[in-house]
């Protein structure tokens, strides 16, 4: 992956030496997805501020940014949207970026997520990639009380933050929802961590529900009858195709994720556990036992990374439809329906006939 290495964030200034020092290495040490800082460039088209002039004073390239392979540091990103937001002198500025944000802007995240079956699918995908976003956090996904929250808790160990990147991501959320349910989508509620505006308007007006501020975590709530219901926009085969593009870019990404360049290696060589111990070491440029110690070194296993891929590729291809039940057992590895069947209702305590009707008609 390449990097751009300039000076941190200007507003850590004020702070001690040491802890500068600190907090610029901290700030490098987490990325984004090298296509971020274009959407918000091209959003300072609505200011009549020249977006790639703008790049240009922190030290980022146009067309390196274009490239996949590309990040940057969260210090350059900080320092990006300081300058955004001393140039535009607006408090709502991230919510204008998440206006210019299209499938492309994540690349094969996006379009898996626009492919998706459901909304839920959809942020599924997008909290167990979101690092292929940016890895100065988590996005979780939990549902009770027939209510489903998408919660961003970001790193303990990131110290610096820019609240127009929290507008930028939560809108973007809200705004795709929006482009592949409905236009008139509206959540629960929305909880954000960045300060009280003085002037909530332009939040209320975006999100349309009532938005809380200085929150613990940046949260949408959604209905969950609105999460599980079936989108138009759903393509299985194309949200597969994306799914196995992102899995690459993560191997890719982060060559110390062994567990991640294992995941890639099985999943392209199905049927799963076709590949043994030893071949798959082979295939890593590993002996058996540095590939076995790597992984205990982790609290893992060969066998529990076959198992856990098998059970999460289990539920994505009975949820998405396109592959014929039988298609799938034999993906995974199962030599006939029956032990497919008994596996998948110890994971999830449904049949895949179930799982399937209850996934395609919400």
């Amino acid at each position: 992956m390449a990097y751009k290495d300039n000076f941190g964030c200007i507003s850590c200034a004020h702070k001690p030496q040491d802890n500068r020092v600190k907090d610029y290495n901290i700030a490098q040490s987490h990325s984004v997805i090298g296509s971020w800082p274009l959407v918000i460039s091209r959003a300072m088209n609505a200011y009549q501020i020249d977006g790639q002039s703008l790049l240009s004073r922190v030290g980022i390239d146009p067309v390196q940014a274009a490239q996949p392979e590309t990040r940057y540091s969260l210090a350059e990103l900080n320092r990006l949207w300081r300058l955004v937001e001393s140039l535009t002198q607006d408090e709502a500025v991230g919510l204008t970026v998440a206006r210019f944000v299209r499938p492309t802007s994540w690349q094969a995240l996006g379009f898996a997520i626009w492919a998706s079956n459901t909304l839920m699918a959809g942020f599924e995908r997008l909290a167990v990639n979101f690092r292929m976003f940016a890895d100065y956090g988590k996005l979780q996904v939990s549902e009770s009380d027939n209510q489903v929250d998408i919660s961003l808790h970001r790193s303990l160990t990131v110290e610096h933050w820019c609240a127009a990147e929290t507008d930028a991501f939560v809108g973007t959320c809200m705004l795709t929802a929006r482009h592949i349910f409905e236009p008139g989508l509206v959540p629960l509620q929305v909880s954000l961590s960045r300060p009280q505006p003085t002037d909530p308007t332009p939040w209320q007006r975006v999100f349309k529900c009532p938005v809380f501020f200085n929150a613990a975590h940046d949260t949408i709530s959604f209905s969950e009858a609105v999460m599980h219901q079936p989108l138009l926009t759903a393509s299985p085969e194309l949200a597969a195709q994306n799914d196995a593009l992102v899995v690459d870019y993560l191997a890719r990404f982060d060559r110390s994720d062994l567990r991640g360049q294992l995941e890639s290696l099985l999943l392209n060589n199905l049927p799963l556990g076709t590949l043994t111990l030893v071949q798959a070491a082979q295939r890593l440029g590993l002996s058996s036992r540095t590939l076995q110690r790597r992984l205990a070194d982790k609290g893992s296993s060969f066998q529990i990374v076959v198992d856990a891929l098998r059970s999460r590729q289990a539920l994505l291809w009975v949820e998405t439809g396109h592959l014929p039940l039988s298609e799938v057992g034999y993906r995974l590895g199962f030599s006939n329906a029956g032990n497919f069947t008994r596996a998948f209702k110890r994971w999830y305590q449904q049949s895949p006939k179930q799982r399937r009707r209850q996934a395609l008609t919400g």
